[in-house]
């Protein structure tokens, strides 16, 4: 699906890494680094995954000698981690995609080939990457990873397995030493309940209400949190009383926003039973605009951790 001459002008080959790691990893790519020994750890970039968690992976694992398959199943010690990284908010590629114009060479069509190959429209850009300790037991030669979550999304990249005795990497921290499975696990996404709209027309402004079982401070479980995936684009202000919630979202800038997509946000915190109530939308002059949708899907993720 992907591959480096999609990202050619016909002049220059794109050689920025960050790019790379935003959108490798469809299906023939290969991990970080290309070869390695039985036993090393290796990142495995997965492309932009909305739905892969550490406890729904199953990581198949076939050796270039043709023997069956080695499978991990949902949490497996060997799954280090799971994590999702940012482009920098600041970087060429985002500041030219954001303002339509090439801070440097190429960078904002860079930038629409992220959007529509790679995420479907959306802004929401982020690259999920997957951390594997390879078993010890691997023959050396071509070896081809392929990892499933539950929800039936994939991921499959390759690498060469060369000769020598590998060792895990401890991913050990300055002042803190080696990091454990519940370091590791604290950087990867929590529950959550992802809000999204549909209609017609863009609207200026959103005003919604949702309600949930009560919070830890009124005798229930978790804090409600609402999370803008897209700051620069949009403002997400809210409000929680422990069992209700408003939540406006404007512009960021004086200018609408281009797609209903942009005004998609999360809520975490470990609340449970969010509930939709009404959704108002308003056009730049404050009339309401009719026929937009809201749409609520929970991403209820359960990680077991152990030191």
């Amino acid at each position: 699906m992907f591959s480096i001459s999609m990202l050619r002008k016909g002049r220059q080959t794109l050689q920025i890494m960050s790019l790379l790691l935003l959108v490798a990893g469809c299906s023939g790519t290969r991990t970080f680094n290309e070869y390695a020994r039985a036993g090393d750890t290796v990142a495995i970039a997965a492309g932009w995954k909305e739905n892969f968690s550490r406890d729904r992976l199953t990581v198949y694992i076939t050796p270039s000698d043709g023997s069956p398959d080695i499978v991990l199943g949902p949490d497996d010690p060997s799954i280090r981690a799971v994590v999702n990284f940012y482009p920098d908010p600041l970087s060429s590629i985002v500041v030219s995609q954001r303002t339509g114009q090439d801070v440097t060479p190429y960078a904002q069509g860079y930038g629409d080939l992220i959007n529509s190959n790679f995420t479907n429209g959306e802004d929401d850009w982020f690259q999920t990457v997957v951390f594997l300790d390879l078993p010890a037991s691997l023959p050396t030669g071509s070896t081809n990873i392929y990892i499933e979550d539950a929800n039936a999304v994939f991921a499959q990249s390759t690498l060469e397995i060369i000769s020598g005795v590998g060792t895990p990497n401890t991913f050990s921290a300055e002042s803190a030493g080696p990091l454990t499975r519940n370091h590791l696990a604290a950087m990867e996404r929590a529950s959550y309940f992802k809000i999204s709209f549909s209609g017609s027309t863009v609207p200026y402004a959103i005003e919604i209400d949702l309600s949930h079982d009560p919070d830890k401070d009124n005798g229930g479980v978790g804090k409600a949190y609402a999370v803008n995936p897209i700051s620069g684009v949009k403002n997400v202000s809210w409000t929680d009383d422990g069992a209700s919630m408003r939540v406006i979202l404007t512009p960021s800038a004086s200018a609408p926003l281009a797609s209903l997509s942009d005004f998609r946000f999360y809520v975490a915190g470990g609340i449970q039973n969010l509930l939709q109530g009404s959704v108002t939308a308003y056009d730049i002059n404050g009339d309401v605009v009719p026929g937009i949708v809201m749409s609520l899907e929970a991403n209820n993720i359960t990680l077991t951790t152990a030191n």
